[in-house]
């Protein structure tokens, strides 16, 4: 996982994963694309001729059902709708919709690579434009629940820098960084979730 910029109110990700479960993701994005255009030509949803006033009243009530039906997870229509949705559901599982405490300076960066990240060689990826507090959100449960192994990690490197080829000491790595959850872990489980239940 990368997170590449903030815009407004909006968190930009890379998600690293398998190339198939993202062209399923896209595959669900463009049917939901249809179902939005087959949910906008109802008769309801009609403005041609309508004075003003009432065409904008239907027009609010268009955004507003649309919004309803996203946040449902009935309305799929986008991969940053359906990431979105996946990541309040995977939060949801997890116990993790709340409020963190703030991350401290020595939390990772907003952008790139966590410790106990591993190099799995994803053949695909997705772009997701996020809710800015809900990246936050994620990243700071990550923290929080990951915080005395990332010490552990950070700590393991300092006494052992460059390239480690000690049996027990690369079992001692794995251990830490087995006990650590990365933003990457909950964007690849929250699309995997939306798949799922979808």
């Amino acid at each position: 996982m990368e997170e590449t910029g903030r815009v407004g109110g909006i968190t930009t990700v890379t998600v690293k994963l398998d190339e198939a479960v993202a062209v399923e993701a896209r595959r669900r994005a463009e049917d939901g694309k249809r179902a939005r255009a087959v949910l906008s030509a109802e008769d309801r949803w009609y403005t041609y001729r309508l004075p003003r006033e009432e065409a904008a009243r239907v027009r609010a009530a268009w955004r507003a059902e649309v919004e309803r039906l996203r946040l449902a997870g009935e309305l799929l229509d986008t991969l940053d709708v359906l990431g979105a949705f996946g990541v309040r559901a995977e939060l949801r599982a997890r116990g993790w919709d709340r409020r963190w405490p703030p991350l401290p300076p020595e939390a990772p960066a907003e952008k790139g690579r966590w410790p106990g990240s591993r190099d799995r060689r994803y053949s695909g990826s997705l772009t997701l434009r996020l809710p800015a507090e809900l990246a936050a959100q994620t990243r700071a449960g990550c923290w929080d629940v990951s915080k005395e192994a990332i010490a552990k990690l950070r700590r393991w490197r300092d006494r052992n820098p460059g390239t480690v080829r000690d049996v027990d000491q690369l079992r001692l790595y794995e251990q830490h960084a087995a006990n650590i959850t990365t933003p990457g872990d909950i964007w690849r489980a929250a699309i995997r979730h939306t798949l799922t239940i979808t």
